[in-house]
């Protein structure tokens, strides 16, 4: 017999996150490696990454119903990948599984001294999604409330699926439309990606993006890059230890501080921990300020953990 969870599970409408996944194999040591010595790691883990994969977990841990699309590809990694998403309760059944490519890796060396991460990523040219694989699902059915788009190189495909989201939006009714947002994060997508903001309700601006677009704290980044979105659009700007600010066109901007763990044990997917609850928050009805703080609170709870399995049920 399904249980109340279970009922509700299948009832809730779902988070779309669209973007990349890749295999992270995370090395722990006790202090950064000085080049062409031998050192042993305190331990060694695999997990799912990726921006949008890892958004996807957040919201499944909090209580979201999300379900991940990119492409995936054959090989030794897929069957760990795909495993990991039905662990997580992330929806992964439309994603495309390509033969040509190979999945992403990223080794991650964790710094337990300092807590920092450094991350060197492969990905042998794996192709991207494109708007025939977004077009498959089908909006018109009113399952999903939220889809979430990572900033990826293929930005005039993104565009096209955007477009798409905005027809499927201007011919339902309001209670069937639904929410986009975007993340901007790497700095050499920051031009391209920019171009996109009109199309969406909410971007996710990194700290090192608005860095390179000549800001020099969140509060100016969000009150200058609100004037490249729709109306009643928002922009997110979170900047580390100095929290996390935002503003919708044509209302005040809103700040939350930082809230850091008193030691801090794993910061991989901090970003993406932010954009999740935040996100988590908005779609659930809370209000601009409210849910950027939530977001800065789940963010710094992460950074207190390795994983993030301790997320789990973290409420307002």
């Amino acid at each position: 017999m399904a249980s109340a969870e279970d009922e509700n599970q299948g009832t809730q409408t779902k988070v779309l996150c669209v973007g990349l996944v890749c295999l992270d194999i995370v090395k722990v040591v006790t202090h950064f490696p000085v080049e062409d010595t031998d050192q042993r790691c305190e331990d060694c883990l695999w997990r799912r990454g990726g921006n949008a994969s890892n958004t996807s977990t957040v919201l499944s841990l909090l209580g979201a119903r999300p379900e991940y699309l990119g492409t995936l590809a054959r090989g030794p990694y897929l069957q760990f990948v795909q495993s990991d998403f039905e662990e997580h309760g992330i929806v992964s059944d439309h994603c495309p599984v390509l033969t040509q490519g190979a999945c992403p890796v990223s080794l991650i060396i964790l710094n337990q001294a300092s807590g920092s991460r450094t991350i060197l990523h492969t990905n042998k040219n794996l192709q991207e999604l494109s708007l025939d694989d977004f077009q498959k699902l089908s909006l018109s059915s009113g399952q999903y409330s939220w889809i979430h788009f990572e900033g990826r190189p293929n930005v005039e495909e993104i565009r096209k699926m955007l477009l798409h989201v905005e027809e499927h939006n201007s011919s339902c009714e309001e209670s069937s439309k639904v929410i986009t947002s975007l993340e901007v994060e790497k700095v050499d997508r920051v031009a391209q990606l920019r171009g996109l903001m009109r199309h969406v309700d909410y971007v996710f601006v990194s700290k090192e993006a608005a860095t390179s677009l000549g800001y020099t704290d969140q509060q100016t980044a969000v009150e200058g890059l609100v004037s490249n979105c729709r109306d009643s659009a928002a922009v997110i700007c979170p900047w580390g230890e100095k929290g996390a600010s935002a503003k919708r066109k044509g209302s005040p901007a809103v700040t939350s501080p930082a809230f850091p763990p008193e030691v801090v044990m794993d910061t991989i997917g901090a970003g993406d921990t932010f954009n999740a609850a935040t996100i988590f928050a908005l779609n659930s009805g809370k209000d601009l300020g409210e849910s950027v703080t939530f977001g800065c609170k789940v963010a710094g709870a992460k950074c207190g953990m390795m994983g993030n399995a301790g997320l789990r049920g973290m409420t307002f």
